[in-house]
């Protein structure tokens, strides 16, 4: 049995396991949509390069939170802050969430996506949206966590065009105790 995760907001120490838990579940997620040379080309590297820079700024919108699991071990890892493109009713959004294989399906990404609408709500914040290629075979646990798909669009990846889908919570008060979530 998959004992429960310490949910924590993420430090800059956490930023090289950040990049491994980012890197490697993109890679088994997209095998087989994203071309494999776009899949191949991230490296641990620079993306702990990105994760410092972010999480060097304790003053920036955007809060990454991390989930560990037995011995500190970071297995998945959620960002969240305001809306990057305007979209009327709407004003926060979830903008990573990733959770190795190995853990998917265990609640990880329930407790993560629940902190990241906490800490959005805590800001005064009051929806969400998420972006998810369509691909995703976790286009179906946003749907179980109560997300509603509301829009579409094509983006390009490694040359290829995906769909990428938003899923809409209106309310963040879901997220809340008592709440469907």
């Amino acid at each position: 049995m998959i004992a429960m995760p310490v949910i924590r907001p993420a430090q800059p120490d956490d930023a090289f396991a950040m990049a491994r838990v980012h890197v490697d579940t993109w890679r088994t997620t997209y095998a087989g949509s994203v071309p494999d040379a776009h899949l191949t080309n991230p490296s641990y590297e620079r993306c702990q390069a990105n994760w410092i820079e972010h999480l060097s700024n304790p003053q920036g919108e955007t809060h990454a939170f991390v989930a560990e699991a037995q011995a500190g071990h970071i297995v998945a890892i959620a960002s969240g802050g305001p809306l990057r493109d305007a979209w009327a009713g709407f004003d926060g959004e979830l903008y990573v969430l990733y959770v190795l294989k190995a853990f998917q399906g265990t609640g990880y990404g329930r407790l993560l996506v629940t902190r990241v609408a906490h800490d959005l709500a805590s800001r005064g914040y009051h929806s969400l949206v998420a972006w998810v290629l369509n691909d995703n075979p976790a286009c179906r646990f946003y749907e179980r966590l109560g997300g509603r798909l509301a829009a579409e669009k094509v983006v390009e990846i490694g040359g290829r065009p995906l769909l990428d889908v938003a899923y809409v919570w209106p309310d963040l008060a879901v997220f809340k105790p008592g709440g469907s979530s």
